[in-house]
């Protein structure tokens, strides 16, 4: 069965966290308050389609290999 560890998906998305809220909470100070917060959100909504796009495709290919145990079976 296809499967990946939890722990390697919490790793990911802390490494992606890190990189765009880094990136936003730098902006804030240094440059604009309104840019950094923009890199924020959109990193946040970046994240989000990201997870949600991978849950789509995971739970694709589990219902592809059970579909093609039963048709197997048969």
């Amino acid at each position: 069965m296809f499967s990946i560890p939890s722990f390697q998906i919490k790793i990911f998305y802390l490494l992606l966290g890190v990189v765009w809220f880094s990136t936003g909470i730098y902006y804030m100070f240094r440059e604009s308050f309104y840019n950094g917060l923009k890199i924020v959100i959109f990193g946040a909504v970046f994240m989000l389609a990201i997870f949600a796009v991978q849950s789509y495709v995971i739970k694709m290919i589990q219902v592809y290999d059970t579909n093609l145990k039963k048709q197997k079976k048969m």
